[in-house]
């Protein structure tokens, strides 16, 4: 369409002619008919301004009243939810202030359970140590943790931490999400008031039945510990009756100690209905098991001075507690201890802590060490070859304080042992037996 033209221009005689290219003609096309669509658009409008303006108007009134009408149905399906959530997070914070008010005393709990059981366990693993020929640390046995209360690895549900109420801001009026705990799943406001308005809220329903699984671990947990201390408790009452020279209650009362206290007495029941009645009865579990807690603490500690150990690892008893007849004299008499028997040079150690208020040379003893353990408890250990300890010396729990020997009224080497209880001699078998139920337990 576009071949080389030229134009011929005639002036005062003369002919002059003007070349076209192509490319100069189709560039002289394109403009043209950029002009003219210009002034077709221009005039179009022009002509026609009020109908495309009416046109607009209608448009824009009718997407404006169809997002109005939008908002007001999700607005009112927030209004509706928000009334059901206000109600459902109130009672929902209430409860999670209980579960973690009842979490904090059973931390408590078991970091009281935890104290109360490290004091034979330290003793037992002292005395395997001493027993096997090892070194190992006291605190290799301690007691098993239940339940860890910070809810990690697989011990069980942990709690969370509350926190008040979160503020909308205007701008999720539009859309408000909440996220299921279990699958992450969103669900949408408007589509729970509405769509799904006579459905049960799953959401609530799971939360509820979190913290109801929640409460009946702490339960559990509470029933289980209850359990455990009354046992622990039955054992070293027994422990403390088969040395038939005490009373579990009596030992207890001689060793009772605690922190300074004070206030005006209410009634346990009276107490917690101020508390709130709802938890008397957990309460009331709760104090019973912290005061088994404290029982099973102070008797462990009062048993933990009490000469239960064997003085000697090794030994051979020649005489017993009671009537026999004397290796010198052969007349009929009373032996106030023990007699054991073992190689000259044997250790002899302490079955408990306690303080010397003996040591030296006493007649027919020879060469006697005494201690006093508390609470009305004392030992002492005759014909000794040599003695490692002085008056007034601090004991700790199977310290050597001698070897032995056979000085003093003695026919070999071996080792006279009495214990004393309010200044009667008693039985030293009887305490020693004790102590196997003690220690044998130290695996």
């Amino acid at each position: 369409m576009y071949v080389e033209r030229q134009i011929y221009i005639r002036s005062h005689g003369h002919v002059q002619f003007i070349s076209l290219s192509p490319l100069t003609q189709a560039a002289f096309a394109f403009i043209a008919f950029a002009c003219l669509t210009w002034v077709a658009y221009s005039s179009v409008n022009v002509v026609f301004k009020e109908q495309i303006i009416a046109a607009k108007d209608r448009r824009y009134v009718k997407m404006q009243s169809s997002y109005e009408e939008r908002l007001a149905r999700i607005q009112s399906a927030y209004d509706e939810l928000n009334g059901q959530l206000i109600i459902t997070e109130e009672r929902f914070l209430a409860t999670t202030r209980q579960l973690e008010d009842k979490h904090e005393q059973l931390s408590m709990l078991m970091s009281q359970r935890q104290t109360a059981g490290s004091t034979l366990d330290a003793m037992r693993s002292q005395h395997a140590a001493i027993a096997n020929g090892q070194q190992r640390s006291a605190s290799a046995t301690g007691n098993t943790v239940l339940m860890r209360v910070d809810g990690g690895g697989d011990d069980g549900p942990a709690l969370m931490p509350t926190s008040a109420r979160p503020q909308l801001q205007e701008s999720d009026l539009a859309r408000f999400v909440i996220e299921t705990p279990e699958d992450g799943a969103a669900i949408d406001v408007a589509e729970l008031a509405g769509a799904r308005a006579g459905r049960p809220n799953e959401v609530v329903a799971q939360i509820d039945a979190r913290l109801a699984q929640l409460d009946q671990a702490q339960q559990g947990l509470m029933n289980n510990v209850e359990e455990l201390t009354d046992r622990r408790l039955r054992e070293l009452k027994s422990i403390v009756a088969m040395t038939k020279v005490v009373n579990p209650e009596e030992l207890l009362r001689r060793s009772a100690s605690g922190p300074a206290q004070g206030g005006p007495f209410i009634e346990l029941g009276s107490g917690l209905e101020l508390a709130g009645g709802d938890e008397s009865a957990f309460a009331k579990q709760l104090f019973r098991v912290s005061q088994n807690l404290k029982r099973v603490a102070d008797l462990e500690e009062s048993i933990a001075r009490m000469p239960l150990a064997e003085p000697l690892l090794h030994y051979r008893k020649t005489s017993s507690y009671g009537s026999r007849r004397d290796p010198f004299n052969g007349r009929m008499a009373f032996h106030s201890g023990e007699d054991f028997a073992a190689p000259h040079g044997t250790k002899v150690y302490s079955p408990g802590v306690g303080t010397v208020t003996y040591a030296g040379w006493r007649g027919g003893y020879g060469r006697v060490v005494e201690i006093d353990h508390g609470n009305g408890f004392k030992t002492r250990y005759g014909h000794l070859g040599s003695m490692s300890v002085k008056v007034g010396q601090e004991i700790a729990f199977r310290d050597v304080i001698g070897r032995v020997g056979s000085s003093g009224r003695s026919s070999g080497p071996h080792l006279h042992y009495e214990v004393w209880f309010d200044g009667i001699v008693r039985n030293p078998s009887k305490f020693i037996e004790a102590g196997h139920y003690v220690f044998a337990k130290q695996g």
